[in-house]
């Protein structure tokens, strides 16, 4: 007989699988603790790269949605609205009187044209339209100390045509345009007058100027009582548009109403919300793209400063390498971000500073409380 004795084999207890969605809860959990425990984006170092990176271009993308809202919702028409310094008035006269007397601006392929020479026709070459209002002056006569009111007639708007073509822009300048430097020209300039007389030093009416390919309105709202220069506000607007009508191809003329003044200026606000709508779209962006840029390298700053503030030679931080304090500022982004979003859009002059100013304080309160070297020796 064989001596061999059995073993009875001992069952092997198999770890229990965790579900994907038990890990999936797991983890959000772990990324909700890290918008209020500044202990979890410590931890979160010995988390894989990929999240932090994820984290952190999440956060970016959050707080730059009040800039890019505050961009996008902006209307070209809302210059005649509010207050417009009679402006919607003036262009509704200059409406009128442009088909009154036959003057034919045409948009076409995006550009302005006066193909029959209408505006030199009837305004003058190179010379502008005016809008005049007639006012009684009151003075008191020097030698005969009488109260004398005397009627005077003044220019408050005028309309500038001034095809961008003709007009030669320096090569080494790439941030002026052709008619941007020519209504900077312009606004230099004295008033424009009905007679000869000059009136003013520089330039204090509303004022449309019309080149080839845009146009700019300028609103006159007077003199900053700090600064002692004039105050005005503008808009510039593409003729890549279409009109009320939805026409590509139309006369100025065409935005004038039958039906009176509020209408012509209804056509006229759907007509510089549609010629705005280009310069809309690529202001927005490039602003959207410069603050997610300066929010970028604020949180790398940010992470860099966690590495600096644990670098104390008795610090016993200092085995953090510089990527894990990148990581910890990345897991931290993420309620700064939230906050500086609800901040922007309660706060429109908080819209850059929200997130900045909240990231920078919890970095700061970070290093003071949990990445102190007492706290490590007292655990």
């Amino acid at each position: 007989m064989s001596n061999t004795k059995r073993i009875k084999a001992k069952k092997v207890k198999q770890p229990k699988q965790v579900s994907v969605w038990a890990k999936i809860w797991e983890g959000l959990k772990y990324f909700v603790s890290s918008w209020i425990k500044n202990d979890t984006c410590v931890d979160a170092r010995k988390k894989p790269w990929y999240f932090a990176v994820v984290i952190a271009i999440v956060s970016l993308i959050v707080a730059v949605i009040p800039t890019m809202v505050s961009n996008f919702k902006v209307k070209g028409g809302s210059f005649l609205e509010g207050t417009t310094y009679n402006i919607d008035s003036q262009v509704y006269a200059f409406t009128a009187d442009m088909k009154a007397k036959g003057v034919e601006l045409k948009v076409e392929n995006g550009t302005l044209t006066d193909a029959n020479g209408t505006w030199a026709d009837k305004y003058g070459a190179d010379q502008p339209y005016k809008h005049t209002v007639t006012m009684d002056v009151a003075y008191l006569d020097n030698e005969s100390g009488a109260l004398v009111t005397k009627s005077e007639t003044y220019v408050d708007f005028a309309v500038y045509f001034y095809p961008e073509a003709v007009y030669s822009v320096p090569k080494k300048d790439t941030t002026s345009t052709a008619l941007s430097t020519y209504v900077t020209e312009q606004l230099a300039k004295a008033n424009p007058v009905v007679g000869t007389e000059v009136v003013g030093e520089t330039c204090t009416i509303n004022a449309l100027f019309l080149g080839k390919e845009s146009f700019t309105f300028v609103k006159y709202k007077g003199v900053d009582s700090s600064s002692g220069s004039a105050s005005r506000s503008s808009m510039t607007g593409k003729f890549e548009c279409v009109n009320q009508n939805g026409d590509s191809s139309y006369l100025l003329t065409s935005l004038l109403s039958d039906e009176g003044k509020d209408a012509t200026i209804e056509n006229w606000k759907v007509f510089l919300t549609n010629a705005y709508t280009p310069i809309k779209i690529a202001s927005g962006w490039t602003s959207t793209g410069i603050t997610f840029g300066i929010y970028a390298g604020l949180t790398l700053l940010l992470g860099f400063v966690v590495w600096i503030m644990t670098r104390g030679k008795n610090n016993p931080f200092r085995i953090y390498t510089f990527w894990e304090c990148q990581k910890i500022a990345y897991w931290a982004a993420f309620a700064p971000a939230v906050l500086g979003m609800i901040l922007g859009f309660f706060m429109s002059n908080m819209v850059m500073l929200g997130f900045i100013m909240f990231f920078g304080v919890r970095i700061m309160w970070m290093s003071m409380r949990s990445l102190r070297p007492y706290e490590e020796a007292a655990k």
